[in-house]
């Protein structure tokens, strides 16, 4: 076998004789041994060839099935150490892990990496809409959780704590994020009250937080912002939105920005007020035509995507806009609700001009049912950028507003009937 490789190779060019490649085969033993021993193994090399070319697709699903079991096993662990160092019973502990297998968190634990050195994260308007749902996300995974609140409620859970801060007070700022390695800054503002103006929330103290957790060694810093969010936008409450996301991301490079859509749960102030109004009102009035498209979503799934970009080891996106899976015109929105609770209201269009006159009497009020911001958001579409990263890069499948208001109103006809129970009793 050498000597035929060696006149292929060297005798047609050399000119050398038979006799001359006999020599020269003979005083490379070893060359020749490793070739028969490579003549023999070519069909095993073949053959292993052919095998790895089947194996190789089940190679990259076998990968991706444990880039999602791993950090689910992982959760799961940290969760049942958690209550079990509190001095719970195993029955306890795995009841837990039951719960925090509930819901949206299911979505959560699907990362690719979870980043388990975040044990402390702080959130400032941890007592909101959403902050008390990113708390009960964080703690449930064993994160030890600080709310940062001017008017802090009872705290739940053994692993979460209250803390008064005022976000404009950069003394209470830092005792709030001291030892954080996460913060997320969940304060909203959608009226404005004396010192509280939508540009000192939105841009003053939400720059403040950021600068703050910067200096303060955070890792990671999560801004709740909103879609359609612009800083060249004529609306004050739009605007400083906008302007707010520039500061903080300035003041916190690699701050992530989230932009959910309208938000709506069991407890909020969008879909349990048009369910009531449907309910209510004779003749329901539209915001204009009824033709601004809007995609709301599930604030636990807002929630969810918070703790999942806090956790996740790989590098998140600047900005994630975060929308349900569907997208309503106004009119078709009221109508969806309407038919899923049994409702045949009569819609009348109303033009934002008289919405725009009545908001604004009616921020004279304590706790005005319409703002004129309110208004500025009816008139453009709050859906969700196609170029933009949202809860598929999250491993998220958001909940539709269908199956929550079902939800809704199965709760609501079983607290009647346990009502008409009790009074009967």
């Amino acid at each position: 076998m050498l000597k035929h490789l060696l006149n292929e190779v060297i005798g047609h060019v050399s000119g050398l004789s038979n006799t001359q490649l006999e020599q020269i085969e003979q005083s490379l033993p070893a060359t020749k041994a490793l070739i028969d021993l490579l003549v023999k193994a070519h069909p095993i090399i073949e053959q292993a060839q052919t095998l790895y070319a089947e194996a190789e697709p089940l190679i990259d699903q076998a990968r991706k099935e444990w880039q999602t079991v791993g950090p689910v096993v992982q959760i799961l662990i940290d969760v049942m150490s958690h209550h079990l160092n509190q001095g719970r019973s195993p029955a306890e502990a795995a009841e837990a892990v039951r719960a925090t297998l509930g819901g949206s968190i299911n979505n959560v634990v699907q990362d690719r990496g979870m980043n388990q050195g975040m044990n402390h994260v702080t959130v400032f308007g941890g007592t909101g809409f959403i902050g008390r749902r990113v708390v009960r996300y964080l703690s449930d995974s064993g994160a030890t959780v600080r709310i940062a609140s001017r008017h802090p409620a009872r705290a739940e859970g053994d692993n979460v704590e209250q803390i008064v801060a005022d976000a404009h007070d950069e003394r209470a700022v830092e005792a709030a994020v001291v030892g954080a390695d996460g913060v997320v800054n969940a304060i909203s503002l959608y009226v404005e009250h004396g010192g509280d103006t939508f540009h000192s929330v939105h841009v003053e103290a939400a720059a403040m937080i950021a600068r703050v957790a910067r200096r303060a060694g955070t890792k990671r810093f999560v801004h709740l912002s909103g879609i359609g969010a612009a800083a060249a936008s004529p609306s004050p409450y739009i605007r400083n939105r906008g302007e707010g996301e520039a500061a903080v991301q300035a003041a916190f490079p690699g701050a992530v920005v989230i932009r959910p859509a309208v938000m709506f749960g069991a407890d909020d102030a969008f879909l349990t007020t048009l369910l009531r109004l449907l309910r209510t009102l004779p003749a329901y009035p539209l915001f204009g035509d009824g033709r601004t498209r809007l995609q709301p979503v599930y604030v636990g799934d807002v929630a969810a995507a918070i703790a999942q970009v806090l956790r996740q080891t790989q590098r998140p996106y600047p900005i994630y806009e975060l929308a349900g899976p569907r997208v309503y015109s106004y009119e078709e929105l009221l109508r969806t609700i309407a038919r899923t609770a049994g409702l045949r209201p009569v819609l009348v269009r109303i033009p934002f001009a008289l919405w725009d006159a009545v908001a604004g009497f009616a921020e004279f009020l304590p706790h005005p049912p319409l703002t004129r911001n309110q208004v500025e958001l009816m008139q453009i579409d709050t859906t969700a950028s196609e170029s933009r990263p949202g809860f598929g890069q999250l491993g998220i499948s958001p909940r539709s507003l269908e199956e929550e208001l079902i939800a809704m109103l199965n709760r609501t006809s079983e607290e009647t009937q346990n009502a008409k129970e009790a009074r009967t009793s």
